[in-house]
């Protein structure tokens, strides 16, 4: 992994962050993507992603097919845009 030396000014704007940061060069391209630390990529622990796999496994019928889950997304979002 490339470490790369933040200035005082990029770690004050990394700490003020609310999330996934884009960092861009001086036209306005983005050059990459950072998740700053204190926005960790998942909120649970490795034991409850376990405990829901192993649910998931035990009762396979609870769960929603891909077909399923774009179908209620796409619901949620014409509900959004006649609102």
């Amino acid at each position: 992994m490339t470490q790369i030396l933040a200035d005082a000014e990029m770690t004050k704007k990394l700490a003020a962050a609310d999330g996934l940061v884009n960092i861009v060069d001086g036209t306005g391209t983005v050059i990459a993507v950072c998740t700053p630390v204190k926005f960790p990529h998942s909120p649970y622990t490795r034991e409850e992603l376990e405990a829901a796999r192993a649910e998931a496994r035990e009762h396979p019928e609870r769960g929603k097919s891909t077909a399923e889950v774009l179908e209620h997304l796409q619901h949620l979002a014409s509900q959004k845009e006649s609102a």
